[in-house]
């Protein structure tokens, strides 16, 4: 499951804000509606093995889940709504507000200790932290943002002993940070599922490492395939020592430049 935490520092509490002022009374609540859409909307559905969280003033937690949800749609407003419904139900313990919807009296380090619970590891999403494109994302991961503000010198203290990861070297808005780490979430298990294919062959496991080492450089994945364990049969037997290095389809042509320009043309089968 993909987990998204967004605080939300100067939102209301009090369920008596209109949804005629969610940018000015109702303290930047338009954020957050805009972080939910992008979280858990496809264009014709909703993203079933995610769970959006909001953090209100590090007193009230919210936590929808796109299995369950009902009745959540684009608009900013009708969102608003559901929140406002969900902040009269709330109280000390957890309550559903709606279907999906729930709500209780939580801190930062009261939501961080439910994600650790649930084995999801929290991740920071931040312009300063390590580049996107290096880092290996966890499996169950639980990406933690800011709202229209900066964290909060308390967030940063919660939040010290979690890998920051950064989507680039601008600020963005919450939104756009999630709709660029569900691409990066989607196009890595679409790399897993899907099928690779053949960007050269060589004699020899040596050479097919050097070859699959200076891919990676180039922030190519690479797997390389032998017909049988060189342990097993030290001498080239019928073809036997062939080792085919293989690649995502995305990467296929980028790959074959590097092959050329450093070691020779690829082979084809």
């Amino acid at each position: 499951m993909r987990r998204f935490l967004v605080l939300g520092h100067k939102a209301a509490i009090d369920p008596g804000f209109t949804l005629n002022d969610l940018p000015g009374a109702a303290g930047r609540l338009d954020v957050l509606c805009r972080a939910i859409g992008a979280s858990l909307f496809l264009s014709h559905g909703i993203r079933r093995d995610v769970e959006t969280h909001l953090l209100l003033q590090d007193q009230v937690h919210i936590r929808i889940r796109g299995d369950r949800v009902k009745r959540l749609n684009p608009d900013e407003r009708s969102t608003a709504a559901l929140i406002k419904h969900a902040l009269k139900a709330l109280g000390d313990e957890e309550a559903q507000s709606t279907p999906g919807i729930f709500v209780a009296r939580r801190s930062l380090s009261d939501v961080l200790d439910g994600f650790l619970d649930a084995g999801a590891t929290p991740v920071v999403l931040h312009e300063e932290g390590v580049a996107a494109e290096g880092f290996v994302f966890p499996e169950d991961p639980a990406f933690i943002l800011s709202d229209h503000t900066e964290f909060s010198e308390r967030d940063q203290m919660e939040l010290a002993d979690y890998p920051r990861v950064s989507l680039g070297d601008q600020s963005l808005h919450a939104s756009q940070a999630i709709t660029i780490t569900h691409y990066l979430l989607d196009r890595r298990e679409t790399d897993v599922q899907g099928d690779l294919v053949l960007a050269h062959k060589v004699w020899g496991e040596p050479k097919a490492q050097l070859i699959k080492t200076l891919l990676e450089d180039f922030d190519i994945p690479v797997n390389i395939l032998m017909h049988a364990p060189p342990s097993l049969l030290p001498m080239t037997v019928d073809g036997l020592a062939e080792v085919r290095i293989l690649v995502n389809a995305r990467d296929l042509e980028k790959a074959r430049l590097v092959i050329a320009d450093y070691f020779e043309p690829p082979c084809d089968d």
